[in-house]
């Protein structure tokens, strides 16, 4: 069987989104719409249910979902093995990163075509969350995530990269100098959707919880991107990732939260320890020269 088609499948039952699953996969639409309708030839099943609200999972989509996830891993494993055993490089590799570190992995990623030019470099924004997961059934080689509450095990390498910080996101015609709560309580709050950011999500709740602060989004986004744009035509204020400024437009300024503990967290570089140790070394001597070039733009001499 393809794993092309395979990989469609879980792909666009993860994301449940034609558009994004696409995107992921580096097709059209129209052409994972195709793999899809394959597939389900090849199976003689109906995987998704497809309507306005995207593409939902069957019963039997359900069903066969940890399979297919679980012949992906293998097939992933075994091309890994192979290319340690010829000690070559791989045809391609696959990098997650989240908001906060697009700086920072967009660095990375740009070294790394470098030193592995002949290698396909898959670079994907994604929540930590789903990070995790594509780590632990090898769909991912490397990923900048949220450092998770129970660490990695031995099997994954672990870089700490920085530490993160939540801000307030205003349009800078709206500013004044009203403390941040007070801009929370008196202008409408936009939200990141949970299910697209649920670690920054329980970030911002614990914060809110402890500053005693209690909002009802006025309206809720899909991507950090969209709510920066909203909160530049001035529909109101958000709490973002201080690194999000990175991505923005002048009509948005952003304030750090400095100071509260509830409001930071750290951000790791993970990879399979399994990878062959000529790949390590280029990831940890990458990822050392990605810190010392963002470090020294932050601290000017």
């Amino acid at each position: 069987m393809d794993t092309r088609l395979l990989r469609a499948f879980v792909v666009l039952a993860e994301t449940a989104n034609y558009h994004t699953a696409a995107s992921q996969l580096y097709v059209t639409q129209p052409a994972l719409t195709k793999q899809i309708k394959q597939l389900e030839r090849q199976l003689a099943i109906t995987l998704f249910e497809r309507g306005r609200h995207g593409a939902q999972l069957t019963e039997n989509g359900h069903k066969l979902l940890p399979f297919a996830q679980q012949v992906l891993s293998q097939t992933n494993q075994l091309l890994n093995r192979a290319s340690e055993l010829s000690s070559q490089f791989p045809k391609s590799i696959y990098v997650g990163f989240g908001i906060s570190v697009f700086q920072e992995a967009s660095f990375f990623v740009a070294r790394l075509r470098e030193h592995l030019p002949k290698t396909t470099i898959y670079f994907d924004d994604m929540p930590s969350n789903i990070m995790s997961q594509k780590l632990a059934n090898h769909q991912l080689q490397v990923a900048f995530l949220r450092r998770p509450e129970t660490p990695f095990s031995t099997h994954f390498a672990v870089y700490p990269l920085k530490k993160e910080t939540l801000s307030l996101a205003i349009s800078t015609s709206q500013l004044t100098h009203q403390s941040i709560k007070q801009l929370l309580m008196t202008h409408p709050y936009l939200s990141l959707r949970k299910e697209r950011g649920s670690g920054l999500s329980q970030q911002i709740e614990q914060f809110l919880e402890q500053q005693k602060i209690s909002l009802i989004p006025a309206q809720e986004a899909s991507d950090i991107q969209t709510i920066i744009a909203l909160v530049g035509a001035g529909a109101g204020v958000s709490l973002v990732p201080y690194s999000a400024r990175h991505i923005s437009r002048h009509d948005v300024t952003f304030i750090p939260i400095e100071n509260i503990a509830s409001a930071t967290w750290d951000i790791d570089v993970v990879w399979s320890s399994s990878l062959p140790a000529s790949w390590q070394d280029i990831i940890r001597a990458l990822l050392k020269e990605t810190l010392h070039h963002f470090n020294r733009h932050a601290n000017p001499k």
